[in-house]
């Protein structure tokens, strides 16, 4: 679930989605480091 949190993160860049992120990571007693958010990722979700 948090893969897929990041990944609505890097799409959106919406501060809610980050936040989502934060509190999974929280209910799982453990912070993690995501990977960067790049650009080919981006285009190819919104069809570029």
């Amino acid at each position: 679930m948090l893969d897929l949190s990041w990944k609505l993160f890097c799409m959106t860049g919406t501060i809610g989605s980050y936040l989502l992120i934060k509190e999974i990571e929280k209910d799982k007693g453990e912070e993690q480091t995501q990977p960067d958010c790049r650009m080919d990722e981006m285009k190819e979700h919104a069809g570029a």
